[in-house]
């Protein structure tokens, strides 16, 4: 392959998503809508560059690209509570949309930065099991599943940031995550039906509960049998 196919990639989805994404922003004035655009025309583009280059990092140092990935992630928020800042549900659905903007750049950033300049792994990991926490509470309590769509990303996110940091969790503990999630998400469920609440954003976060330890056992359980 051609040494240079990777940078092609970048420069081609830039070359997608900019225009594109300018012409949905005049088109429809959603700044929202058109930034995923954007996003979601060039990442895959990204991805390519990412797999094939033997060091992205030169191309794309991981702090700066966590940096640009959390202000592009600030403007659907923001966008979010300029709109109306009145209703938590919008909020919240802000709050996911720039979580899902801004992920795949921090992930990258996490995977191909230094360690040694993260936080410790457990700290990372209690600071984004409380925030994914109190962004699904709130969701539920709001009534829009977005609350419990946010904190699916916050929680793999975390999960990510701490392994990488060099935490690792064992079989056991991951394996009783898991178990713990299905029962916590089966007896919200069931707490909702009895209750006769049984609504969209009660669903997700019973699924987003059971589903989160079972994404992250999937993710690290091929690798943790190498180590």
């Amino acid at each position: 392959m051609n040494r240079r196919a990777p940078e092609l990639a970048l420069v081609t989805g830039l070359l997608l998503a900019v225009p594109i994404g300018g012409f949905a922003l005049w088109a429809t004035g959603d700044v929202s809508r058109s930034l995923l655009t954007g996003a979601g025309l060039s990442y895959p583009f990204a991805v390519y560059a990412v797999y094939h280059d033997d060091d992205p990092t030169t191309v794309l140092p991981p702090r700066a690209v966590a940096v640009a990935g959390g202000l592009l992630g600030a403007v659907p928020f923001a966008d979010a509570v300029v709109a109306d800042a009145a209703l938590p549900g919008v909020v919240l659905r802000g709050a996911f949309l720039g979580l899902l903007v801004a992920a795949p750049a921090w992930a990258y950033a996490l995977g191909y930065g230094r360690a040694a300049r993260l936080p410790d792994g457990r700290l990372s990991l209690a600071g984004a099991g409380v925030a994914g926490a109190a962004l699904l509470l709130a969701g539920l309590l709001v009534g829009t599943p977005f609350g419990a769509a946010a904190a699916l990303v916050v929680w793999l996110t975390g999960a990510l940031a701490a392994r990488s940091a060099g935490f690792r969790a064992t079989e056991d503990a991951r394996l009783g995550a898991v178990g713990a999630g299905v029962v916590l998400g089966v007896a919200l469920l069931f707490a909702t039906l009895l209750g006769g609440q049984t609504t969209a954003a009660a669903v997700l976060s019973a699924v987003t509960l059971a589903l989160a330890p079972a994404v992250y056992y999937g993710l690290t359980a091929e690798t943790a049998a190498f180590e």
